[in-house]
C-alpha cells in the first residue's frame, strides 16, 4: 500500500509547486498546503485504517492513564495559586533569583519549578496565565516560555529510563541533563529583546514586608469566594486536558501513518549516507526523525536501536525529551492562541535545549566512561502491585506538586539570603 501513499505525496508535491499564469498575475497554491496535507491524511485513514485505529487507541490510553492523572493535579493547583493572587506576592520573593539570571519577573519561579516537576506542556499554561494576568509583559512572557515548557520526572524516570531504556539508575542522570538544558537556554534568552528598563528595578522596601503587603492587598480586593474559583479551576483544568488528549491522539495516528507508509525509512534513507560519516547510526536517524513529530515514539524507537552504542542512545534520547516533538508544541500553539505571545521564541528555545541536553548528556558519559566510572542505581524500582496504573501516576503526581512548593521553600530562603547579603553591603557603603 506504500506505493499509493508514494503516488499520492508525488501529486500533491507537483500540484504544490505548480505555478499558472493569467497575464503578467501569478498564482501560489500555497494556500492549498492544508487543504491537501487534509485530503492525504483522510486517504491514508483509508488505506491504512487498521493502524489509525490501532495509533488512535494507543494516545487515548496513554492520555487516560498517565497524561490525565499526571496533570489534572498541577493543573488545578495552578489555577487555584494564580486566581488567589500567591503566585503574584511569592514572585516578589523571588525576584533577587530570578531577574538577575533570567532577566524575568520573580513570579517566573513558579513557571519554572512547576514546568521541572509536572511535565509538558504545564510550564506554557502557568505562562500563558501570567501573561492574561498581566503579571508578565510580552517580551517577558515570551522570555520565560523558551525554558519553562519541560518534560517532567515521571517520563524521564518513569517511562524513559525504567520503561523503555530498562536501565533505572539513569533515571536521574538524564533529569539532570534535562533541567541543566533548561537554565542555560533561560540563561542564554536573558538577553532576548534586553532592555535598560527590565535591568534597572531597583526595590528598597523589605522582600518579606512587600510580600505580606501584597498578598493581602489582592485578597481584599478578591471578590470571588472559593467555591467559585475551585469550580473555574477544575471546569478550565478538565477543558485543557481534553484538548491535549485530542492532539495526543491525533498526533499518534501521524507518527504511525508516516512508520507504515515508509516515510521515516525513506527520509533516513536520503539523510545516512550524510550522517554516518560522523558515526550516527541509521536507527538513530529513524528515531530523531520520529521525535521530531512525536517525543514518546521517538524515546522509544531509541531505546530498540540495536546497532547504535548506549552513549549515542541516550544522546539522541535527551535531545528528543529536550526539543519535546511537533505534538506538544501544536499543543502550546493552542494554548497561547489567545495571547499576544509569538511561538518562534519558544520553538527556538525548545530547538536549543535539544542541542544543549545531546550535549549535556554525551560529555557527561564520555567523562564518566574516561575515568571509569559508572551510573549508580537513582531511587529503588518498585514492584508491579495490584494497585491501577493511573491511580499510581496520580499518586506520583501529588508527590511531584509536593516537590514543587519544597523547590519554592528553598528558592524563598535563597532569595532572602540573598537580599539580606545585599542589603548589608549597602549598609557598609553608606
Amino acid at each position: 500500500m506504500s506505493l499509493y501513499f508514494y503516488a499520492i505525496l508525488f501529486l500533491i508535491i507537483i500540484i504544490l509547486f505548480w505555478r499558472k499564469f493569467q497575464g503578467s498575475r501569478v498564482i501560489y497554491l500555497k494556500n492549498l498546503l492544508l487543504p491537501f496535507a487534509t485530503i492525504s491524511f483522510i486517504l491514508c485513514l483509508v488505506l491504512f485504517s487498521k493502524t489509525a485505529v490501532s495509533a488512535a487507541s494507543q494516545g487515548i490510553t496513554l492520555w487516560l492513564n498517565v497524561v490525565f492523572p499526571s496533570l489534572f493535579p498541577f493543573f488545578v493547583a495552578s489555577q487555584l495559586l494564580n486566581k488567589t493572587g500567591f503566585v503574584r506576592a511569592i514572585g516578589i520573593l523571588f525576584e533577587p533569583i530570578m531577574r538577575p539570571l533570567f532577566n524575568v519577573p520573580g513570579c517566573g519561579s513558579f513557571a519554572l519549578a512547576v514546568g521541572i516537576t509536572s511535565g509538558y506542556p504545564l510550564g506554557a499554561k502557568v505562562t500563558t496565565q501570567m501573561r492574561e494576568e498581566k503579571l508578565l509583559t510580552k517580551i517577558e512572557a515570551e522570555r520565560l516560555l523558551t525554558f519553562t515548557n519541560n518534560s517532567g520526572p515521571l517520563f524521564i524516570i518513569g517511562a524513559v529510563s525504567v520503561g523503555m531504556f530498562k536501565i533505572p539508575e539513569l533515571g536521574l542522570f538524564l533529569l539532570a541533563c534535562h533541567i541543566a538544558a533548561c537554565v542555560t537556554v533561560g540563561i542564554v534568552f536573558r538577553f532576548y529583546k534586553r532592555t535598560k528598563e527590565a535591568n534597572n528595578q531597583v526595590y528598597s522596601m523589605k522582600l518579606l514586608s512587600r510580600f505580606k503587603y501584597e498578598l493581602i492587598t489582592v485578597q481584599k480586593n478578591s471578590s470571588s469566594s472559593f467555591g467559585n474559583i475551585l469550580g473555574e479551576a477544575v471546569r478550565d483544568s478538565v477543558t485543557m486536558l481534553l484538548a491535549i488528549g485530542g492532539f495526543i491522539t491525533f498526533f499518534s495516528v501521524i507518527i504511525n501513518m508516516l512508520l507504515e507508509t515508509g516515510f521515516v525509512a525513506c527520509v533516513s534513507s536520503l539523510l545516512s549516507p550524510i550522517l554516518a560519516p560522523i558515526g550516527i547510526h541509521k536507527d538513530i536517524i529513524s528515531s530523531l526523525i520520529s521525535g521530531f513529530f512525536e517525543i514518546t515514539t521517538g524515546t522509544s524507537m531509541v531505546s530498540n536501536s540495536k546497532t547504535a552504542p548506549l552513549v549515542e542512545q541516550l544522546t539522541a534520547a535527551s535531545m528528543i525529551i529536550g526539543w519535546a516533538g511537533l505534538s506538544v508544541h501544536s499543543q502550546v500553539l493552542s494554548i497561547i492562541n489567545k495571547t499576544d505571545l509569538s511561538i518562534k521564541p519558544y520553538l527556538a528555545g525548545k530547538f536549543l535545549q535539544g542541542i544543549f541536553s545531546a550535549f549535556y548528556t554525551y560529555v557527561c558519559l564520555k567523562t564518566m566512561s574516561l575515568f571509569n566510572f559508572e551510573v549508580r542505581p537513582a531511587f529503588l524500582q518498585l514492584e508491579t502491585t495490584k494497585t491501577p496504573h493511573w491511580i499510581n501516576n496520580f499518586l506520583t503526581a501529588c508527590e511531584n506538586l509536593l516537590a514543587t512548593f519544597v523547590i519554592i521553600a528553598l528558592g524563598i530562603l535563597l532569595s532572602v539570603l540573598i537580599n539580606f547579603i545585599r542589603n548589608a553591603n549597602k549598609k557598609r557603603l553608606f
